[in-house]
């Protein structure tokens, strides 16, 4: 079965080309005869790292104490501006 297309043909048969890579067989479309990309399945795509974490998630889980990382507000008034 045919999983590489040249980027003109997986255009115009671009139904074709995903039809394939969402029955789980990820299809490489070449651009100048190198491979340019990887169509690929929500679930293939999904299954092939971790989930990347939130800011905050990884914020949560950083094991040093970031307290010090804030330093404190200043108290003081703003300063007057003359208009």
């Amino acid at each position: 079965m045919k999983n590489t297309w040249q980027l003109q043909q997986a255009k115009s048969e671009f139904c074709a080309v995903a039809e394939k890579a969402a029955r789980g067989r990820p299809q490489v479309v070449t651009k100048h005869g190198r491979p340019f990309v990887i169509i690929a399945s929500v679930k293939d795509w999904e299954s092939t790292g971790p989930k990347q974490k939130t800011l905050l998630e990884a914020l949560r889980a950083c094991p040093s104490d970031l307290s010090t990382v804030m330093p404190e507000r200043s108290r003081e008034l703003p300063r007057s501006v003359a208009l």
